[in-house]
């Protein structure tokens, strides 16, 4: 028997944080996906059913993501979720999806290494940047490399990448740095004086979050020229650069998608 017909809203699932370490980047996200959403309904929506956005904000912690994607899927019937921004909030949210048999659309650029038929991943990839980023920085810039990073899953796996790719280039890597997701603006002034101290050609930042403008506010007051040594990363965009300055991000260096 043919299934009933039904114009019924499709309900999605939206998971950004509003709040929190990571929120200046996960607005941006949380307005592209229902400006999206909006496109969509404006056009009639899905075989004429509009899409209905279910948004929570998981305050940029990855426990919250767990428990909203779990309400999501089980209480407000949705198998659909687009969201989730750092890679260890994506690993937490993939076994809820997994299980209940979902789909997590992932648009943050995505380290790789990794396979579920539950998760489509629509960010850069790190052979889609970091190759071409690499070659351009060590031939502007030189081949003495420093990297800085938050530490968890994407900024390790992306520096290893970028390591071999400028240690098989003849380049060296001077430093590499870890911050906890929520480090001091008293921590980077210590930071600027050992990366000084290395004399580096570039810095290599994947930093997110508010760390990003913690980091970039600290290499503008140490004085640092980025015409000499920029700092690179995959990460900063434009909420960053608002977040941080629109002077003090003036002249760095960035490899992503728009």
């Amino acid at each position: 028997m043919a299934s009933k017909q039904t114009s019924a809203p499709w309900r999605v699932g939206v998971l950004f944080s509003q709040s929190g370490l990571t929120s200046v980047s996960e607005q941006a996200q949380l307005r592209g996906t229902l400006v999206a959403i909006d496109e969509i309904n404006s056009r009639g929506g899905i075989d004429g059913r509009p899409v209905e956005p279910v948004v929570y904000d998981p305050g940029s912690d990855a426990a919250t993501y767990v428990q909203y994607a779990k309400k999501l899927m089980i209480e407000d019937s949705v198998t659909t979720i687009f969201g989730g921004y750092t890679s260890s909030c994506r690993k937490a949210i993939l076994p809820v999806v997994e299980r209940l048999n979902g789909l997590l659309w992932y648009s943050a650029p995505y380290e790789g290494f990794e396979f579920s038929q539950n998760v489509i991943c629509t960010g850069t990839t790190l052979n889609q940047n970091c190759i071409g980023l690499c070659r351009y920085l060590m031939r502007k810039f030189g081949k003495r490399f420093y990297f800085v990073g938050n530490d968890y899953i994407y900024p390790r796996v992306a520096n290893q990448v970028m390591r071999d790719l400028v240690i098989s280039s003849g380049g060296t890597v001077l430093g590499e740095r870890y911050l906890n997701m929520k480090p001091s603006r008293s921590y980077f002034p210590e930071l600027m004086k050992d990366i000084q101290k290395a004399q580096p050609d570039v810095i290599f930042s994947t930093m997110v979050g508010e760390s990003t403008s913690f980091f970039y506010q600290a290499y503008h007051d140490a004085g640092f020229d980025p015409g000499l040594t920029p700092i690179a990363s995959l990460t900063t965009s434009e909420p960053e650069l608002k977040a941080m300055g629109y002077d003090v991000g003036e002249g760095h260096i960035t490899a992503a998608t728009y």
